[in-house]
């Protein structure tokens, strides 16, 4: 496989102040029509996308869905993707169920080990493969939700592990629950979330609908049992039609008095044909109802404000995202495309782009809601790497 160098520069680029919070009203997301914006960015973090691993100081294309960034009282951030073969070192590669990567910058991505290095699957349909996780602090553990399915899995579901640190060791409690226990058809895209001081897993995909519970206290249950919350979950997207324009991947994120829910839609999975892009809608409660700016909810198809669309003859297949923080509690998105100019256009690999709001929408989108692509811009502020 070709390498591709590893870019450092420094030029003078500069972008708005995302003024936002996450259940936080003093803190900050940005307009992107803000009159009279400061001028802050990062000077000692650019980045190009895609933002694939580094292995030796050079860029290493690798296989990369679904990811999804946490970061930790460290500083260091640790990203998460659907199982994938991973490069070992320059000549060899290998197969990881759950490839877990580590950086300082949210930029440069180095492998650092397998959540499921220790433990055979045993649950679930044969020849399942983990699809999808997350990763939530829940007190002093660390908690891996995953999906296990194969395509056109008639009973998907979803499970969990618990690690003492982000990168482990992890204890296996596997499955957490399945479709048909849950009776949510298509049950795998698991997102855990702190509101108000529960604690919550939102999922489901095309077929299904997404829906919400409550877990139990240390996230291996759900809370009062699975019957119970079988009775009390709570639907907020989605239709029962199997088809692209229905939704998955879903991450809520509360900014100011709103709560933002970000969705993909479209097919996601026919390399550079693929029509996958990210929409959001939003609500003043949890439970909805979520709409977008034009006020149709999202118990349809084709709804939501455009976060980030595809574009032919540049990335295709944008979604799955994921979110996080840098230290001036900017909002980024971490999320696959394919790369159409890119060596290898059928592998679905890493973007990273800020979000910014829409003045007239008041929505949040990614710039020109397209991707960018092989551009130098000034990347997530990290205090540490300006001081």
């Amino acid at each position: 496989m070709k390498n591709i160098s590893k870019i450092i520069v420094s030029l003078p680029l500069f972008a708005l102040l995302l003024i936002g919070c996450n259940n936080n009203p003093s803190s900050q997301v940005s307009s992107s029509e803000s009159s009279e914006p400061e001028i802050i960015e990062a000077k000692n973090n650019y980045y190009s996308n895609p933002t694939v691993p580094i292995l030796n100081g050079e860029k290493k294309i690798t296989y990369m869905a679904d990811p999804f960034t946490f970061r930790d009282d460290d500083g260091y951030f640790y990203l998460y993707c659907t199982q994938t073969e991973v490069w070992l070192n320059e000549t060899t590669r290998s197969f990881k169920r759950g490839p877990t990567y580590k950086s300082i910058d949210a930029v440069n991505w180095e492998y650092i080990g397998d959540v499921f290095n220790n433990y055979v699957i045993d649950w679930g349909t044969s020849g399942a493969g983990v699809w999808a996780p997350t990763l939530i602090k829940v007190a002093d553990k660390y908690n891996f939700y995953y999906s296990l399915s194969t395509g056109g899995d008639s009973n998907p579901g979803i499970g969990v592990a618990v690690g003492d640190t982000p990168n482990g060791p992890w204890t296996h409690y596997g499955k957490l629950f399945n479709s048909n226990e849950i009776g949510v058809k298509n049950s795998i895209d698991p997102y855990a979330f702190y509101d108000n001081n529960q604690l919550y897993l939102v999922w489901g995909s095309y077929g299904g609908l997404i829906t919400i519970v409550e877990l139990a206290d240390d996230g291996l249950s759900l809370k009062n049992g699975l019957e119970y919350q079988r009775e009390h979950k709570v639907a907020i997207a989605g239709y029962a039609i199997q088809e692209s324009n229905n939704y998955e991947g879903t991450i809520i994120e509360k900014i100011d008095d709103y709560y933002y829910l970000f969705l993909s839609t479209g097919t996601c999975c026919s390399g550079a044909s693929s029509s996958y892009r990210v929409v959001v809608a939003k609500s003043n409660n949890l439970f909805g109802p979520y709409t977008d700016s034009k006020g149709r909810d999202m118990f349809r198809p084709k709804s939501g404000d455009y976060v980030v669309n595809p574009s032919v003859g540049g990335v295709m297949g944008v979604g799955h995202n994921g979110l996080f923080r840098d230290d001036l509690n900017q909002l980024w998105m971490i999320y696959h495309g394919y790369d159409t100019t890119g060596v290898f256009p059928d592998y679905r690999i890493t973007y990273l782009d800020k979000l910014i709001i829409n003045k007239e929408t008041g929505m949040p989108e990614v710039k020109d809601k397209l991707a960018s692509n092989h551009q130098i811009l000034p990347g997530p502020y990290i205090k540490i790497l300006e001081e």
